[in-house]
């Protein structure tokens, strides 16, 4: 995976978001909030983002529209 690339996947059979900023083994996952989990790698920095509820919280609209003004 290119740095500075993100990859996201979006499972509507569960409606969870997942990013990926960095590929690589996760050390810890942490619950930010109830809808968000947090993949650490073994200094603690943040390899991808799990989102509960993506379109239900409105979340997955907001996403969808930032990808298309980067890609604008």
């Amino acid at each position: 995976m290119e740095e500075g690339k993100v990859r996201a996947w979006y499972d509507k059979s569960v409606d969870i978001l997942y990013l990926l900023f960095r590929e690589g083994p996760s050390h810890e996952v942490i619950e930010a909030d109830p809808d968000v989990h947090l993949e650490l790698d073994e200094n603690g920095k943040i390899m991808g983002i799990e989102i509960w509820n993506a379109r239900k919280s409105g979340l997955i609209k907001q996403v969808a529209k930032a990808i298309t003004e980067i890609a604008s």
